[in-house]
């Protein structure tokens, strides 16, 4: 179950990177409303809210090298959402990247059972 939260916040992590994306792109009308406008507000209150999950996980007895390999999970989601959600194309380059993010976190998680 713990599990299950800490990757829901990682998953609204990445799409709170999307709507600050969003928000970038947006002529404002003065360098005030850029930070404090609502996309922005709201992106901000959810990676915070992302971190008090993981504080409770970890407080509930997940280890921080699997906090370590969970939290990797979104330059995973990052990528897919984007094509999802804001229709931008997956390089070949991305590809690759998030793969060897993947191979990274089973050998580091891994890694111990064959040294």
């Amino acid at each position: 179950m713990v599990y299950l939260f800490v990757i829901l916040g990682i998953l609204s992590c990445s799409l709170s990177q999307l709507l600050l994306k969003k928000s970038a792109k947006v002529v404002h009308s003065s360098r005030i409303y850029e930070v404090l406008n609502p996309k922005v507000i709201i992106a901000y209150a959810v990676f915070f809210c992302s971190l008090l999950v993981n504080i409770w996980a970890m407080s509930k007895g997940l280890q921080l090298k699997e906090m370590a390999m969970l939290e990797s999970l979104g330059y995973v989601f990052v990528p897919i959402l984007s094509f999802l959600i804001l229709k931008e194309n997956i390089s070949c380059r991305t590809i690759c990247a998030t793969l060897m993010v993947i191979i990274g976190v089973f050998v580091f998680y891994f890694g111990e059972c064959f040294w």
